[in-house]
């Protein structure tokens, strides 16, 4: 019982330290959430040793927040990671069909990808998949895309009202401070 109640509390402290963090974004309503936006995106896509790379180098075409890209890279965390592949699988298989691969073949590739090796071992293993795996990785990255469009919106959406928020209230401290 102890325990869960500690993990519930290191998750609590963790979306704590999420939105701090989220409140130090400099830039326009719409900069930031644009950059969120693409990491949630890319978070939602089965690229995990990628995601960080190809979210900045998307938030760099697309005029977002950087930082807040990397920030929205971690929808996909330790925590996640296997509903978020399991879902990008099921979906997947609605719109290519049934790669005749069942879900074990994800959990093996994510568990090693979880491991504390180098990038570049990871990358090995994720090519090694990619190349033996190939109608069940474009299935996943189908359902990836499908699972990354609305959650990309929806952070899109709440990011920026909430980025527009912070920066009234910033407004307001500073109007009082110059009052005073």
């Amino acid at each position: 019982m102890n325990k869960e109640i500690e993990n519930r509390n290191r998750v609590k402290g963790k979306f704590s330290q999420f939105i701090e963090k989220v409140k130090k974004l400099q830039g326009e309503p719409h900069y930031v959430a644009m950059g969120m936006a693409i990491g949630v995106f890319m978070a939602m896509t089965p690229l995990i040793p990628f995601h960080t790379v190809l979210a900045v180098a998307m938030a760099y075409i697309f005029r977002g927040s950087k930082p807040a890209a990397v920030l929205g890279v971690w929808a996909s965390n330790p925590f996640t990671v296997i509903f978020i592949y399991l879902g990008c699988y099921k979906i997947g298989v609605l719109f290519i069909g049934n790669p005749h691969q069942d879900a074990a073949g994800i959990k093996i590739l994510v568990h090693a990808l979880e491991q504390d090796i180098d990038i570049y071992e990871k990358f090995v293993i994720f090519m090694n998949f990619f190349h033996t795996q190939l109608k069940l990785f474009i299935a996943m990255i189908a359902g990836g895309i499908v699972l990354g469009l609305p959650a990309g919106f929806v952070s899109y959406f709440l990011t920026k009202t909430f980025v527009k928020k912070i920066n009234l209230q910033r407004d307001k401290r500073a109007d009082t401070k110059e009052t005073l």
